[in-house]
């Protein structure tokens, strides 16, 4: 029996001693400081890691040709784009939408009739997929041509 008190004894003591550590008010302030402290950590660090990220087009966003250029089509060499997603390069995660035709390195512009092409560059990316950006390529009738 006097085992079973002792334990009873110990038990209670541990207990009482837990919720004084709880109440005191050094253990809050801190607590609290830690995680505060943890939280700008956790802030500045997401700061500087996506400090450099960005998604943009190399080259102009607009090309003109005219009609009759080349000989009915032209070959637009693609300029590219960056794409910097938590301070790594992710350009490959760039899926391209255009209705021109696709040449090794480029799109075949059609310069038989006046028109307006446009090539999309959508990120896959989790951080840029709501973004995309657009290249627009016109062709404009010949100033000054027969009428």
């Amino acid at each position: 029996m006097a085992k079973t008190v002792q334990s009873v004894v110990k038990r209670r003591v541990k207990s009482a001693a837990k919720r004084t550590a709880k109440r005191n008010p050094a253990a809050v302030i801190a607590l609290i400081f830690v995680l505060v402290a943890g939280l700008l950590v956790g802030y500045f660090a997401c700061k500087a890691l996506v400090k450099n990220d960005g998604f943009q087009l190399k080259g102009e966003k607009e090309i003109s040709f005219t009609v009759g250029d080349g000989d009915g089509s032209v070959t637009l060499a693609e300029p590219g784009w960056t794409l910097t997603a938590l301070g790594r390069d992710a350009s490959g995660s760039v899926k391209v939408e255009t209705e021109l035709q696709q040449t090794e390195g480029g799109y075949t512009v059609p310069t038989d009739e006046a028109g307006v092409y446009r090539i999309v560059y959508r990120p896959t990316h989790f951080l840029f997929s709501k973004y995309s950006l657009i290249r627009t390529v016109t062709v404009n009738d010949a100033e000054g041509g027969d009428e």
